[in-house]
């Protein structure tokens, strides 16, 4: 049975795309439907996810497991339980600082690169 028109289903073990986003951090886009994209990130220790910003993309980015350092317009060590939302032109970036993180992050409108297999 197909999902209804506006429902967006995603498999772990099928996901939209999954890419090695940098040294050290697994991008899995989880689910998309045009309007909001939903991505798993894994973040080993020391790995950077480098310091840019989006143009109109909202970021959403909630710490499952583990912590990273946020950096950019904004400083902070984020723990498991924590989150952020980041709006356009902000400059932020993370780095892992713990052996082994998960985070789980939203872009609205999605960054459609992600999705490109």
């Amino acid at each position: 049975m197909e999902p209804p028109e506006r429902l967006a289903v995603g498999d772990w073990d099928d996901p939209v795309n999954v890419e090695q986003a940098y040294d050290g951090i697994e991008r899995r886009v989880l689910c998309t439907d045009g309007e909001v994209m939903m991505v798993h990130y894994t973040v080993e220790e020391s790995a950077v996810f480098p310091e840019h910003e989006h143009d109109e993309t909202r970021q959403t980015v909630y710490v499952v497991k583990g912590a990273v350092e946020l950096f950019g317009d904004y400083q902070r060590r984020l723990e498991a339980g924590d989150s952020f939302l980041v709006g356009p032109g902000v400059r932020h970036g993370v780095r892992g600082a713990v052996e082994h993180t998960e985070l789980v992050d939203t872009f609205s409108p999605p960054i459609e690169e992600y999705a490109e297999k």
